[in-house]
Order: structure tokens, then sequence, then C-alpha cells
């Protein structure tokens, strides 16, 4: 705020002064600016102290700006800042007035000269140890800095200052600090705090008296209350603040609600009064030189001459929108003006016109994300809605004829935040590039790593911090300027480049590689199938490496058809552990899945790009041609070609230690974790199994950040966890605590195989932009180049014998693939009799284990009610309920299992159990061959896909 200008008597400017203060406080700011600017005339004649002109025009700007009037505002404070320039003791009121100009730099749009103003003020006040002054500048700076796009740095700088405006005996100060947090979570989509915390600056504000600030948070409670749908309510908001900014004459804020109010008609259908209303308000904007709600109304106003089919006038309104747009330096502005742009040369069917719109809004939005420092920021802004861009150009390059553009935004439409960050991490050195200069690239990029985290904890307040980031910033691209021409695919990496059609048929080359473990054959045929679901239909790529373009097959499948089937089979394996393959079998999966075998023979090595839900559904275990295609075919899951080709780069040329971790915490024990553990390393050749002390959270931590101590395999034997509320908590159970996606990402995992046998442990969130969050993205950021995890709750002793198989073909020679598809096969084929003969040897390996011992006996009683052999089943299940090393739950199962048996023999009815074995088997009761009846041991224990399923190679299939 202005210095307190005293009034004298004598002084021929103190009448004038005084009616302004009563013409602003009466919402007459455009006469107030006339007694400042009389004032002003009449201090400068009688060669009043500068300070004291300063400051009167410093109020002068303020009610120029209240008015509407922001360029006469501008040069107001413009003014009164040269009139304090040279005076060092006039600092603090120097950085005040400096503040105030960045007000009205930002309503013009000169967004960069008032990230400069509020940043010298913030660094005045903080040196002249004024504190309110100081966090008031530091507030302002971070809108500014959120009106260019960077919402992770207002975040911090929001989040580092808010302290001390709670602190500070000035609610009007914290409504502020409160009012501009608010509006930077409902820009990330997060509307629960965007409306707590406007509700509560409205409070602030109201308490301090200031009705403008009150109007101004009371607004955007109405804004996130559309973005709900509560129309109704948001309506009676802006009409509350409406009635406010007329009382006190604040013209921009009436603009501000006359547009709000307008798009609120416009969805109603009452167009005319939409249209009074947007024109209306533009006027203000205009006349005040407010650009960035010109772009706004603008751009409401082409979406209402769109709507009624009014497209010239649209597509002037829109492209002066985009004009002004782009003077903004926000990229999120003008990605949203392009998309809507697009659109109209959509609807004018001017599809070559259509394509290069949608081109543009593309590049636009990859500006917008590189101003997004955080992933989490980054993952959380873009929605649905802000991601039309890449879905369009599929459908535009089709319909172009140009498969190869469809297949290249097809990819890109998925996991670029995943791509972008993997950029970052640790790649091979490319072959004939400058030691030097690599040396140079790494040491810069952690340099600018540490600079942007500082500047997501709130540095953007240090001037010399963002000067040095953008220095950096500089620097690696210079850097990456010089390794392009000797190593272009690395560059192309690092900079997270979309993949043209002749990258992605080079990582299906199937050439021997250098870099394959030893022993493996690298000479198979690759074929990548990708899947984009959109809500009318599906297409599926497929690509070889000798195609000269890619094949296109649309299938009529919508998403919502996808999303049904995959939350069926999610009901499905919650209940129980049959009656997945019924879901799999589904003649829509089965269509999706067709093209695959037209493209890949049996053999060929098949790389499958899900979308959307198919992310949640063992697709390799989907019939093609009468058998699941795992059969015909080895399978490996990747979520874009792009990050096929990071984890192509980071293949290992080793396999020969492993680390195998089976400790869960005391209090959820695994009955079969140390068999399989145990198994697992027999097939290895007697690899390391730890203590549970030495593999404990903290310990694996602190192994695994040492350089040089990873092992070549990692095997957890444990628990897992998918948070659906928090995905970065997602993690494997063990000793000493659970290890999380979040502390995986700080790991640089240099391994060939992350193997995370336990429950859930591949599922991930979908997020729009086909993001997944969980463990599995986790560890491909921390440099694993292949994980095999689980798409549900597994059972422990088919996982066992699962990966007992899958290691012994591994250690063979086979790829990991080829190794996975052998292993499902050969469980899938497992009598019952096979696995009491697999029970058997695990009771003589676990003797020692008496805990173990009784769970292995419960899956033995279970296998043999399968069978039909009720006398010896429903005898050892009696011996179970008695037994002390069972828990509860197991007891209870033990229960369930001796009456079924005992039913059985009493009525002749056999019971319902299927083939399967565990908690979920199922209790129902059917005719036919009973009691009476020889014991089958020869029907398949896991012959549903629930058993042999559940695990996906996600990455390098080598």
């Amino acid at each position: 705020m202005p210095r307190r200008v005293r009034v004298r008597t004598g002084d021929s400017w103190t009448p004038h002064l005084a009616r302004a203060r009563r013409r602003l406080a009466g919402g007459r700011p455009e006469d107030a600016a006339r007694e400042y600017r009389q004032a002003c005339r009449l201090a400068d004649g009688d060669h009043a102290d500068p300070a004291v002109r300063s400051a009167l025009r410093q109020w002068l700007g303020l009610a120029l700006q209240k008015a509407g009037r922001g360029q006469e505002a501008l040069r107001a404070l413009t003014q009164a800042c040269e009139l304090l320039g040279d005076d060092p003791g006039a600092a603090e009121q120097y950085a005040r007035t400096l503040d105030t100009l960045g007000l009205v730099q930002r309503d013009l749009g000169q967004l960069a000269a008032a990230e400069e103003s509020h940043r010298q003020a913030l660094d005045l006040l903080r040196r002249a140890g004024a504190r309110e002054g100081a966090v008031r500048a530091a507030v302002n700076l971070a809108v500014a800095v959120k009106d260019q796009g960077r919402l992770t740095e207002a975040r911090g700088l929001l989040a580092d200052i808010e302290p001390a405006a709670r602190d500070c005996d000035d609610p009007a100060l914290l409504g502020h600090t409160l009012l501009t947090l608010g509006l930077v979570h409902e820009l990330l989509n997060e509307s629960a705090p965007a409306e707590r915390l406007a509700r509560q600056a409205a409070e602030a504000y109201r308490a301090a008296g200031d009705r403008e600030g009150e109007a101004a948070a009371t607004h955007n409670v109405g804004r996130v209350l559309d973005t709900g749908g509560r129309h109704a309510e948001a309506m009676e908001c802006f009409a509350t603040s409406l009635t406010i900014n007329l009382e006190i004459g604040a013209e921009l804020g009436v603009s501000d609600d006359l547009g709000a109010m307008a798009s609120l008609f416009q969805l109603a259908g009452q167009d005319e009064e939409a249209r009074r209303l947007h024109e209306r308000a533009l006027d203000i904007q205009r006349r005040a030189g407010y650009r960035r709600a010109v772009v706004a109304t603008l751009c409401d106003l082409g979406l209402l001459a769109r709507d009624q089919d009014d497209l010239p006038l649209a597509r002037h309104h829109l492209l002066e929108a985009l004009r002004e747009a782009e003077t903004l330096a926000d990229p999120h502005t003008v990605y949203e003006t392009r998309v809507l742009l697009a659109e109209i040369s959509m609807l004018e069917e001017d599809y070559p016109q259509a394509r290069v719109a949608y081109l543009a809004a593309a590049e636009a939005m990859g500006d917008a994300r590189r101003a997004l420092l955080d992933e989490a920021d980054a993952v959380t802004y873009f929605t649905e809605s802000r991601l039309d861009a890449p879905g369009m150009l599929v459908r535009l390059s089709l319909h172009l004829r140009d498969r190869a553009g469809a297949l290249e935004w097809a990819d890109a439409a998925r996991g670029q935040e995943l791509v972008r960050r993997l950029a970052w991490t640790a790649l091979p050195a490319p072959p004939g590039a400058p030691e030097t200069v690599l040396a140079e690239e790494a040491e810069t990029r952690w340099l600018l790593r540490a600079q942007e985290a500082d500047l997501r904890g709130g540095g953007s307040a240090d001037a010399a911090l963002l000067t040095d980031y953008r220095r950096t910033l500089s620097r690696l691209h210079r850097l990456e300027d010089r390794l392009a021409e000797l190593a272009p695919e690395y560059v192309s990496m690092r900079r997270g480049e979309r993949l043209g059609w002749n990258a992605v048929t080079a990582l299906l080359t199937s050439a021997p590689s250098p870099d394959g473990p030893e022993g493996t054959d690298a000479m198979a045929r690759l074929v990548l199938a990708e899947y984009h679901v959109t809500d009318h239909e599906t297409f599926v790529f497929g690509v070889t490496a000798d195609a000269p373009e890619p094949e296109v097959v649309t299938v009529d499948v919508t998403r919502a058809e996808l999303r049904e089937l995959a939350e069926a089979a999610g009901d499905t394996l919650a209940r129980d552990r049959a009656g997945l393959g019924a879901h799999l079998a589904d003649e829509r999966l089965v269509r999706l899945l067709a093209p695959v075998a037209r493209w890949a023979e049996p053999g060929d090595v098949v790389y499958l790009v899900p979308h959307d839900s198919l992310h949640l559904l063992p697709l390799q275990a989907v019939p093609v041609e009468g058998v699941p295609l795992i059969e015909r075919n080895p399978v490996a899951f990747v979520p874009s070609a792009s990050v096929l080709r990071h984890c192509q780069a980071k293949r290992k040329a080793r396999r020969a230690s492993a680390l195998i971790v089976a400790a869960p915490p005391a209090e959820h024990p695994l009955a079969f974790a140390r068999e399989q553990a145990l198994a697992v390393s027999e097939a290895l050749g007697g690899q390391e199994v730890p203590a549970a002390a030495d593999a404990s959270r903290e310990s694996l931590l602190a192994r695994f950040a040492e350089p040089g101590r990873a092992p070549d395999i990692v095997h957890f034997a444990t628990h897992g966890v998918f948070d659906r509320e928090d995905p970065m908590r997602s993690g494997i159970e063990l000793a000493g605590g659970r290890l999380t996606a979040a502390d995986i990402l700080g790991l640089r995992l240099d391994v060939d195989l992350v193997t995370l046998a336990a429950c859930e442990t591949g599922v991930s969130q979908s997020r729009p932009g086909d993001e997944l969050i969980g463990l599995t993205r986790a560890l491909l950021y921390a440099g694993a180049p292949s994980a095999l995890v689980a798409l549900w709750r597994v059972d422990e002793l088919s996982t066992s014998m699962l990966f007992g198989q899958f290691y012994a073909a591994l250690r063979a020679g086979s790829p990991k693939a080829e190794a996975l598809r052998q292993a499902q096969l050969w469980l899938r084929g497992r009598t019952i009799a096979d696995v009491l003969d697999y029970a058997r040897g695990a009771r003589l390996r676990l003797a020692d284990d008496l805990r173990a011992l009784a769970a292995v006996r419960l899956e033995e009683a279970r296998l043999l009610l399968a069978a039909g052999d009720y006398t010896v089943a429903a005898g050892l299940f009696r011996d179970l309920v008695a037994c002390p090393d069972l828990d509860e739950e197991q007891r209870q199962g033990a229960e369930v299992g001796m009456l079924q048996a005992m039913l059985v023999m009493g009525t002749g009815m056999r019971t319902g159990t299927g083939t399967g074995t565990g908690t979920g088997s199922g209790t129902g009761m059917s005719a036919g061959s009973g009691a009476g009846a020889a014991p089958d041991f020869g029907v398949l224990a896991f012959a549903d896909p629930y058993h042999w399923a559940p695990f996906a190679l996600i990455g390098d299939w080598l």
C-alpha cells in the first residue's frame, strides 16, 4: 500500500486528497482519480517532498487501476518509482511502489515485467525488515509466476510464505495468500482445496473489511463450484461478487463477474443474454487493457458463435484471442485457444488446416509441460479436456491417410510425463561422443535437477537462483546441441522427443544385441501392437521392422465398454479364484487381439502397448485363434514405444547375481515367502537370500544407494499394496516398513530385472494422458529395463511354482519374455497330482518352520478336496482346525473345507470347488460323482488365468 501521507491544512493539495479518499470509499474510482491527479499537480507546483509526490501518484495509480484505466495507472506508478529511485532513505517506499507497479503490469499482460517488479520489491522489503510488505510482495510474485504457467514454482513460493502470512496481524494479507494458493490448486484441478482456500480467503478479507478482496474470493468460490457442476450455487457467488464490485466501483471485478455469469447463461441456452454480458465485460477489459481477461472473453464469444453455427465470426473472435494470448507468455492459454481454433477448422471440414492448428496446439502443450517442474503438478494439470490435441491428431492423420503420423500421435498421447522424466534418468554413454562433453552434460543435468528442487520449494523468490537456473538450462541445451550430430538418438531421448516412424521400427530390429545377456537369443522377430482407445472406437496399430507403414485396424469397442469389462473382471477377482477366463473370452477383447495373430507368426515376440483400462487386463491370456495369446507368442508390455526406447537403452549385459528378498513384516506373515525364496534361489544356482534384518526397508535403501552394490536381478517375495488414494504410497511390505514407489523413485537401480512377486504390484492408477502412477512407473524411473509385476492379489502356492520355472528358464538362456511364457504355460498344465508332489517337497524344505508347514498342509487339504478325495481331505482339515500354527483366517478356511468334505460324504453331492486352491475356492454343491467316485488327481489345478496369468513383463523383452 502507498505511504501514509500526512494531511496538513496548509498544503494546497490537502482538500483534493481528502475528497479523493471519500470518492474511493464511496465506490467512485473515476472521481477519485481526478482528485488525486489534481493533488499531484498542486504538490508538484509546491515542490513538495519527492516521497509525498510519489505517494500521491501511487494512490492515483491504484484509483486508475480500479477504474479500469490500466495504461494511465502504469504511467502514474512509473512516475512514482522515478521520484524515489535516487533516494536511499526511501527504499521501503520505493519497494512498495514497485510492488504496486507489478500489479498493474500483470493486469496489462506484462507478466515478465511484473515478475521482475515483484522480485525487486521483495528483495528490498526483506532487506528493510518490512515483514508484512515482504509477504505481500512474495504473494504478488507467486501470482505473476502462476500466470506464466509455472504452477510448481508458484505453489512452492506460497507454501514457503503461508506460515509468515498466518503470523502477520493482517487478515487481508492472509486472505491474499490463501486466495492465490487456492487459484493454484484450481488450475491443478484440485477442486476440494481450491474451494476450501477460497472460502477461507473470503472470511479473512471480510474480517479485514476489504470488500474488493472479499468479492474476488467469493468469485473464485463460484468458479470452483461452476467447474464441479454446481451451477446454481456458482451463480449466487457471482451475483454476490458483482454486487460488491458495483458498490465499490471495481471495474475489473465487474468484468470478471459479468463474464462468469455470461458463461452460465450460455450453458443454460440463453445465448442473447450471454452475448450481452460478454460484450459488456469485453468493453471494460479492453478499456482497461486487461489482456488475460480479453482472451478469455473472446474465447467465450467464439464458442457462442460456434454454437450458433456462425463459424466465420467464431474464427474472428478466436484469432483475436490467439494474438492476445501469444503476447502473454502463458503456454496454457495459447494451447487452449489453439485447440478451439482447430475445432472450428474441423467444423468447416478443412481437415489439413485443422491438423496444422492441432499441431500448433500440441507444441504449445509441450511448452506448458516444461513450465511444470513437478511431475505431480503436470499429471494433475493435464485433464482429458486439456489433452484434446494429440487424440484429434490421431483421427486427422488417419483421415488424411497418414498412418505413420497417426501412430506417432497415438504414442505421444500416452505417458508423456513419464517419457519427459525418463529423459533425466541415467542412460548409457553413446559411442563416439566425447567423454569430456558427456561428463559436462551429466554434471549440468545434476545441477539443473538440484536447482529445480529449490524452485519447487519456494526458491523462485530468489532472483539469483532463478537466473542461475535459466543459465544452467541454456548451458544444457548448448551441450545437447553439440552432441546432436554425433549421438542424435541419445539427444532425442534426453529431450523427450516424439518417436517418428523410423525410430519406432528401429526398436523392432531383430539383429543380435551386444548389450543382451550372454547366452540369450536376440534374433526373434519383434511385433509391436499399440492400442488407442476413444469414446467411439479403438484403433489398433501393428508395427514390424520391415513394414513401410503401420497396419491400422479399427475395432468398434468403446472406452466405456472396456472400462466396464475391466471393472467386471476386477469384481470377479475380488470375490473368487475362478472365472477370470470367461471375462477374457469376451468377444470384444477377442476382436481387439485378433489383428495381432495376423501380424505375428507363432514364436514372434509381441510388444503390447495397452491404453486406458486395457492396462488392467492380462491381454496375454485373451484367446487368439482359439488359444491364449501367450501360447503362440512371448509377450511383453510397455507404456509406450517412447518408453520402450529407454528400456532398451538400459538393457544390461549380465545376469549373474541376484538378491532374493523374502522378509514380510512379522505382523503380516506369508506362509510361502520362504518357500518361494528357496525355490527361486535354487533355480538361479543358489543365490543370496538375506536374513530379515538385512532385508529391511532401511537396509535395502542403503544398499541400493551404494554404487556397484546392485545385483543383476532383484526378486521380492512379500506383500504388495496398491494405495488408490495415493499411488506413490503403493509399495512392498518389509520388515521395518513399506518400501514405497516414492522411495524407489529416489534410487538408481543398475539392474537387469526387478520382480515384485506380490499382490497388485503391477496395478497403476491411470491419469489423463494415460499416465500410470504406481510401482511400475517408479521402477522404470529408477533404471530397471524390465519389471515383472502382478495385476491382482496372487495365490502363494501357484506363484512359488511359477517363479521356480521362470528363473530356471532364464538361467538356461531364455529371454525374459520367453521364460515367462514357458513358466505360465507350464503352470497352466499342472495337475492336482503335480501340485501335491510340489507341496510334499515344500514340506521337506520348510521342516523347521511350523507356520509355513501348516499353511502347506492346508493347501494340500484343499487340493485333495478338489480332486474328490473327501475322506483324506476331511481328516486333514480336522487336524488343521486344531492346529495352533494357523492364523484365524486360515483356521476358518480349514473349518469350511472340513464341512464341505463331510457334507459330500454324507449326501453324495460333490462340492463345487472347481480346480482352484485357496480361500476363494467356492462352497457350492452340485450333482454328479460324489463320495463314492474315485478321486481324480489328473484335474488341472491352475487352469483359470487367475493362477497363471497375473504377472506381466513390463519393458525390455530380452
